[in-house]
């Protein structure tokens, strides 16, 4: 957690430090990431950095925590009750991503990164939060009970089908900006999976 200090910062140096901060963990992984190069972007000391934060990862957590709280505030309403099952609700995350990329790819970026770091600092943290995985298993096993999935589907095996599937699509079309056509072929896996999972 920062020290008081960042929190009493004036608005201007604070901004100028976090927009280093997100500059950096969007261009490298954590374990590449450099507090000189965000000293240097930020144009503060390396005293005074070290007067904010207690060293890289308190850098680091506290980028990670300003995401997660805008995040939230973007997906808290994604799943509903009048939701017509797990595939509606895969759609409309789908969509709430799309406007996560298009509004910050920088925060995007940080969590690919994260994906590519083998560091034990990144493996625990990604072991202390679930996964999107095992949110869908919850999600598929709700529509098994509510009978729009067949009983004989396995939860485990569609949640890794709808997981793995979108990471691929979300990569390759984060890249090329391509944001209509993610929706588009995320609605023909869609199809493609209802078709073989309506109880019959």
């Amino acid at each position: 957690m920062p020290k008081q200090t960042f929190y009493n910062l004036e608005k201007d140096k604070k901004d100028r430090l976090i927009e280093a901060c997100l500059e950096e963990f969007s261009s490298y992984t954590f374990t590449d990431s450099s507090i000189n190069r965000i000293i240097k972007n930020s144009d503060i000391s390396r005293g005074s950095f070290y007067q904010y934060f207690e060293n890289k990862e308190d850098c680091y957590m506290e980028i990670l925590g300003m995401i997660a709280k805008e995040k939230y505030e973007l997906f808290k309403d994604v799943v509903s009750d009048e939701s017509h099952g797990v595939f509606d609700d895969y759609l409309n995350m789908l969509k709430q991503v799309r406007v996560w990329m298009e509004a910050q790819p920088r925060y995007y970026k940080i969590g690919l990164l994260m994906q590519k770091d083998d560091s034990d600092f990144i493996r625990k943290l990604n072991e202390k939060n679930p996964s999107m995985n095992d949110y869908f298993i919850y999600l598929i096993k709700k529509d098994q009970d509510k009978g729009f999935i067949r009983k004989d589907i396995d939860p485990y095996l569609l949640s890794e089908v709808l997981t793995s599937t979108s990471q691929k699509i979300l990569l390759e079309l984060f890249e090329n900006k391509e944001y209509d056509l993610m929706i588009e072929k995320s609605k023909q896996i869609i199809h493609l999976l209802q078709n073989g999972t309506k109880v019959l």
